[in-house]
């Protein structure tokens, strides 16, 4: 394990040097931030953006007409922690900034999963997840992966202090992309904590109506080019959507079919195993984000709940089929991005059976252990 952990501790370096120079202000990259920036730009000056599209009067020269679009009103409104009103050279300043402490964050409470059972799984398990080939993607077109990690590992960690309101504010603001976050909501759902519901809730309708009232927009209109944006957005991305398309069905239909196969999905195994281990039930949420809704490969940042979860049973259980299930999904999340963009079929298909197959393992791993457990009851 030392032997492996120093390679992938080599390999997190080069993937995140790699991937922070494209936030170096100047620097060509980070083309998602700039889309980012230029929207956030209308929302201070009282528009909405998306209707700023080229050729329309609501197009301000200076920060240009508007090419980009898919999220939803609350992120913008979630916006203004990310993107102040300052200039797109220190925008980018200050996403380092943000970037640095989002993978401090993940690599402590990956060092914290492991240094309770060894020091050298604390290091492995931080090796393991910095060492994440899209940790580099996303910081290279300045995509927000990395902070809504942060945000969800903080959610997690108030989930498990009881601190419910707060758990509520912090999944609300992760929403920042919901096709990431989503899922994570039926957690408290099922677990029935109310405070997380309604202050998560609240935020959301809050953030919402805020905008529509900042930019004197009709929610209806929103609503609507929300609509027709997600079925361009949904057919671009590597998901189950695109198995859906060759039989006609759009990829609005099959998202929405999607969206509640996951919901059903979600519910049950959360409810079912609610009182099992809590990362596993990340794990679950980040595999049915991934697989029901529009994402490029930049998202696989999301999957390290997988990673996590996985790290934390072999940690606790180091038998070989652990390992060996270990290492297979943390080859799909370490190889480099180019060499996964070479075959499309692996992309979409085999790494999420590999993924599907990982999950179901964990919930099987789960309740063996607690049958273990349940026998050294009664036998004591």
């Amino acid at each position: 394990m030392n032997i492996l952990s120093l390679f992938l501790l080599l390999l997190s370096i080069a993937y995140l040097v790699k991937g922070f120079s494209f936030l170096v202000p100047y620097n060509q990259g980070a083309v998602d931030l700039y889309s980012r920036w230029q929207e956030q730009q209308y929302i201070y000056h009282g528009y909405y953006p998306y209707f700023a599209r080229k050729g329309s009067d609501f197009v301000i020269e200076e920060i240009g007409a508007i090419e980009s679009g898919g999220y939803l009103p609350w992120s913008f409104f979630s916006g203004f922690l990310f993107f102040p009103p300052i200039s797109y050279p220190l925008t980018r300043v200050y996403h380092i900034f943000l970037n640095l402490i989002s993978l401090s964050i993940l690599g402590l409470f990956a060092y914290n999963l492991g240094k309770n059972y060894h020091q050298s799984y604390g290091l492995f398990g931080v090796a393991s997840v910095l060492a994440i080939s899209a940790n580099c993607t996303t910081l290279g077109v300045g995509q927000y992966g990395l902070i809504i990690n942060a945000f969800l590992i903080i959610f997690y960690i108030l989930l498990q202090k009881n601190q419910n309101s707060w758990a509520g504010l912090f999944l609300a603001i992760a929403m920042l992309k919901p096709n990431i976050s989503a899922f994570y909501f039926f957690i408290p759902v099922t677990q029935k904590r109310w405070k997380t519901i309604v202050v998560f809730s609240a935020y959301i309708i809050i953030a919402t109506f805020s905008i529509v009232k900042i930019t004197n927009t009709n929610l209806w209109l929103i609503i609507t080019d929300i609509f027709r944006q997600s079925s361009f957005f949904s057919s671009r991305g590597n998901s189950f959507v695109n198995l859906f398309l060759p039989w006609g069905i759009s990829a609005n239909n099959a998202t929405i079919i999607l969206a509640i196969v996951g919901t059903i999905i979600c519910l049950t195994v959360f409810y079912l195993y609610r009182h099992y281990s809590l990362l596993t039930l990340f794990a679950i949420a980040s595999i049915m984000g991934r697989v029901c809704f529009y994402h490029l490969i930049y998202d696989n940042v999301m999957m390290v709940f997988l990673l996590l979860a996985l790290l934390e049973l072999t940690f606790k259980n180091p038998h070989k089929l652990n390992i060996i299930v270990l290492l297979i999904v943390g080859i799909t999340l370490w190889i480099p991005a180019k060499l996964v963009n070479l075959s499309p079929i692996y992309e979409y298909k085999i790494q999420f059976i590999i993924w599907i197959l990982a999950g179901v393992y964990l919930l099987i791993a789960q309740t063996k252990n607690s049958s273990k457990f349940n026998v050294k009851l009664r036998s004591s």
